[in-house]
């Protein structure tokens, strides 16, 4: 693993607004507080792809996550579209 992913070099973002955010390139996500997720796509770290679903393939869909939860993308990919319905994150580039 790289020691790059562990210390968020290219910063991040405070997250409480509901509307989807979309061409994003986070490799972690950690609630601040209970959120729901209703999107999470995304995939590999060095293309444009956003096929992977990550609400169903990682079972988050429907699910409240709590404050402090780490939800880290699979090595190599990241969280590129994600839109909550409530609460906030924040979300590391």
């Amino acid at each position: 693993m790289s020691n790059r992913r562990i210390t968020a070099f290219q910063g991040c973002e405070y997250i409480d607004s509901t509307s989807a955010q979309t061409s994003k390139n986070y490799y972690a996500i950690i609630p601040q507080e209970d959120t729901v997720f209703t999107a999470i796509t995304g995939g590999s770290a060095s293309t444009d792809d956003n096929t992977i679903n990550y609400s169903t393939s990682i079972g988050l869909s429907g699910k409240t996550l709590k404050q402090g939860a780490l939800i880290t993308a699979p090595e190599g990919e990241v969280f590129k579209s994600l839109t909550i319905s409530s609460g906030s994150y924040i979300a590391y580039k």
